[in-house]
């Protein structure tokens, strides 16, 4: 199942990336090569993910995998994931320069994670430490919850410290951080370590712009003769397409055609878990409403055989998104900063 949702993300490249896709199905493919035009011709887009499912159905579906319980099913039934972008030219004519924003949250839209990149290279970041945490222990077992509890105190610690170092208090109260990532690349060196691995913020640069074009159109070119188009009528007041490929097919021609990027694609990304999905055809529905994507679901049960239930999986899309932005009263985040209120909280527990 872990390996079917890292092929489903391929999924969700292709069906972001119909705009150079040939069919013979042309009402149905011509109706969502329009689609996709219309979304990725916006300076401001917005894309969220979610299980489409109860936790009942979640369970039902994926209680056979290994450390699954039904806690991790209900964190997957309320968790929300969104990924905006935007920038002063519509997207797809955009080289470098867009913003990004990343956003993570967990029933009744409470945000865990929001991370912003703008244009310029500066990162906005806010983190619920505390109710991250809160999660792992309730999907985990006593030692999951004995390491909450020293969280709890290393937070207790920490908002004992002075006022000076108030950007580091806010970072771990939640509140919004600006970080310069140069200036953590530089300290990290001038310590000997390596910088990628002793950033507090996630690699934004592996993904750029260009690099995401350069993907498009490579898994354009490896599913240009393998997907079929269905018109599969309307309903909830969208057109609905529905959209078949031939997995195992279709999975090795984007892993050849990624190859040249592979460096450049998230560590988490491996090309070789796409050999493992099933030789069998995958189906997935692509909803547009006002001739512009809207949607996209796909049942990740699909993907395993074990499965006893159905997991579809939704991603919407939003092509009235608002321009991603710096968020108001951010502190500023030093390494300096995060350094020193390490050695005074350290300190502080060797006296107590």
């Amino acid at each position: 199942m872990r390996k079917g949702v890292a092929a489903a993300g391929c999924v969700v490249f292709i069906a972001t990336s119909m705009v150079a896709c040939g069919t013979e199905n042309i009402s149905a493919g011509t109706k969502v090569q329009r689609a996709v035009d219309g979304f990725t011709g916006q300076k401001a887009v917005t894309m969220t993910f979610g299980f489409d499912g109860t936790e009942q159905q979640i369970w039902t579906a994926m209680k056979g995998e290994e450390d699954f319980t039904r806690d991790t099913a209900k964190i997957l039934a309320d968790l929300d994931v969104s990924l905006s972008m935007s920038s002063k030219k519509p997207l797809e004519d955009t080289k470098d320069g867009a913003s990004t924003a990343f956003r993570m949250s967990h029933g009744q839209g409470k945000d865990m994670i929001e991370v912003r990149g703008l244009g310029d290279g500066t990162i906005f970041m806010r983190v619920d430490l505390k109710k991250l945490m809160s999660l792992a222990a309730d999907a985990g077992d006593a030692e999951n919850k004995a390491d909450m509890e020293e969280f709890e105190s290393f937070l207790d610690s920490a908002d004992k410290l002075p006022s000076s170092y108030r950007s580091v208090k806010d970072a771990l109260a939640g509140e919004w951080v600006s970080i310069d990532p140069k200036a953590f690349e530089e300290f990290s060196k001038s310590m000997g370590e390596d910088a990628g691995d002793a950033s507090p913020f996630p690699d934004t640069g592996a993904l750029d712009t260009k690099t995401q074009q350069k993907i498009t159109k490579a898994l354009s070119k490896a599913i240009a003769d393998n997907a079929k188009f269905t018109d599969a009528g309307s309903r909830d007041g969208a057109d609905h397409v529905k959209v078949t490929v031939p997995a195992r097919k279709t999975a090795g021609a984007i892993a050849e055609a990624l190859k040249p990027m592979e460096k450049q694609l998230p560590k988490e990304f491996k090309l070789s878990d796409l050999k493992d999905v099933p030789s069998k055809n995958i189906d997935f529905d692509v909803a547009i409403k006002d001739e512009k994507l809207s949607g996209v679901t796909i049942d990740l049960a699909q993907f395993d055989k074990k499965a006893a239930g159905k997991l579809p999986v939704s991603i919407g899309f939003n092509a009235d998104a608002a321009p991603v932005k710096a968020p108001e009263g951010a502190s500023t985040l030093n390494p300096q900063d995060v350094m020193g209120a390490m050695m005074q909280i350290m300190m502080g527990e060797m006296d107590a």
